[in-house]
């Protein structure tokens, strides 16, 4: 009887020890998700809707400065983004992807910074004037219409973008 229980008591080891093996694995979050999710959580955390200017075409100074302040917002945005970026570090996977959108995002900042310096320094003295200033920028200015932030650079990556896909921090998120 003894020897029974005892080879009993042996099976019943033998198949629970390969079962509590396997199933704590499952219980650890995935890198790429919870890279993902802080990416996310950082973007929520440091981004605002920018409003478009509202411009005054009987007063060029006025409109020149709701220009220079939409356009500072839109760098403070990309500043937050990168500093988002920045903070999360390299993915575990995709550090291409990681690069080239940091690498975007900083060129398109710089560029923007550019501008708005330019257009800041602008004598404005009416609207001719104005639109003479915004026009000599025009082809640089189109860049940024056609900038669609860290996104596309991340979701190239297809385990990136399941990542962002699967994290629910990122619902509603721009990325």
């Amino acid at each position: 009887m003894v020897r029974r229980m005892f080879c009993g008591i042996a099976l019943a080891g033998l198949v629970v020890l390969p079962m509590s093996a396997c199933g704590g694995d499952d219980d650890k979050p995935d890198p790429k998700v919870a890279w993902a999710a802080k990416v996310c959580d950082g973007v929520k955390k440091n981004t605002r809707k920018v409003q478009a200017p509202a411009l005054d075409p009987k007063n060029a100074r006025k409109s020149q400065t709701a220009i220079l302040g939409f356009l500072g917002d839109m760098n403070d945005q990309l500043s937050a983004q990168a500093t988002s970026l920045s903070a999360a570090g390299a993915p575990p996977v995709g550090a291409t992807a990681y690069r080239t959108a940091l690498a975007n995002l900083t060129q398109v900042r710089d560029e923007l910074t550019s501008v708005t310096a330019s257009i800041e320094k602008t004598r404005v003295t009416d609207m001719k004037s104005l639109t003479r200033a915004l026009g000599s920028h025009q082809t640089r200015m189109s860049g940024f219409n056609s900038y669609q932030g860290p996104a596309k650079e991340l979701r190239a990556n297809v385990e990136l973008n399941t990542a962002f896909s699967d994290a629910p921090q990122c619902n509603g998120v721009g990325i």
